[in-house]
């Protein structure tokens, strides 16, 4: 069955005008059980080519596709034609509470509640069928992975920017895979003992993470399984996901995504599948780092082969 169509929160929509976008909303979409996820709609001027969803990293927001200000991966897809739908995840920038406000949620909601909110949504903007795709930075894509292998959406098209879950079969050097398991404990005991992680003051991102949701993380990598909590399995689904997938992976990410789990991870998609690794930015300065891949503006050239490479994305024919 497909994902209901979300309910809109007219009266906290708003209209703003932008110089590359013929139009932008600000609005609530409701997920199935209830929680109000903001989201912001840049309509462009002509017909739009197609629909790209923007997911954000952990500990992160919406706003990262907004940076450098003026020049961020939001406003290069609206000016070249795209619809573009920008989304916070439950507890993350406008869609609170926050886990610093007690927010409770964890992974499990991202994937079956969120992203099939969100995706309906996309969907019932469109009078005709165009290709949808979602554009997921870390966390943002896996979720959107994870919910395509259970059925819960049916994107034509992903863009995993640094996407990866930390399991041991994923990770091919031993000491990585330590370090990796003690930032997750490190990580947990922090969780434990203040009631949430607290990303703002640690001035590790914007937004405080809970602690169920990095438990969650924790019992992956110490279990070596990708499930969810009623034991769902989100890596044998990669197996269903038939969609293309487009991962980038940066030489300048030391532990988040590092080039060789990324390729390890695309791998178990059903495909077709390609790799693009940033060596350098087009400057030729070192390559950005895990954020970076987003936010730092400096890699132009790949943003531009990633926009081609959406536009060649073939529209499904199934039912949605």
């Amino acid at each position: 069955m497909p994902p209901r169509e979300p309910r809109t929160a007219g009266p906290r929509r708003t209209r703003t005008r932008k110089a590359r976008a013929a139009q932008t909303d600000v609005l609530d979409v409701r997920t199935s059980d209830g929680w109000s996820l903001r989201a912001t709609v840049d309509e462009p001027a002509g017909t739009p080519v197609g629909v790209a969803v923007l997911g954000h990293a952990m500990m992160a927001r919406r706003t990262e596709f907004e940076r450098p200000e003026g020049g961020g991966v939001r406003t290069m897809l609206a000016s070249r034609g795209w619809r573009v739908v920008t989304f916070d995840f439950r507890g993350h920038g406008d869609s609170g509470p926050r886990a610093q406000e007690g927010g409770v949620y964890d992974y499990d909601d991202f994937v079956r509640g969120d992203l099939p909110a969100i995706h309906a949504f996309a969907r019932a903007r469109e009078r005709r069928r165009r290709r949808v795709i979602l554009v997921g930075h870390s966390l943002g894509a896996h979720v959107g992975l994870a919910s395509q292998g259970q059925g819960l959406v049916a994107f034509d098209g992903f863009v995993a920017l640094g996407a990866n879950v930390w399991l041991r079969e994923l990770e091919p050097l031993p000491a990585r895979w330590l370090l990796k398991r003690a930032v997750l404990a490190a990580v947990t005991a922090t969780c434990r003992r203040v009631g949430r992680f607290p990303a703002r003051a640690l001035r590790l991102g914007s937004d405080d993470e809970t602690r169920a949701y990095f438990e969650d993380f924790a019992r992956f990598a110490r279990t070596g399984r990708w499930t969810a909590r009623d034991g769902a399995d989100y890596l044998a689904g990669l197996q269903r996901v038939s969609a293309p997938v487009l991962q980038v992976v940066s030489d300048g990410d030391r532990l988040s995504c590092v080039p060789d789990a990324g390729a390890r991870f695309l791998a178990r998609c059903a495909g077709p599948t390609e790799l693009v690794r940033v060596r350098q930015a087009d400057d030729g300065s070192p390559a950005p780092d895990h954020m970076g891949l987003v936010t730092s503006g400096r890699i132009a050239s790949v943003w531009d082969r990633i926009e081609a490479w959406m536009r060649d994305v073939p529209v499904a024919r199934g039912p949605f």
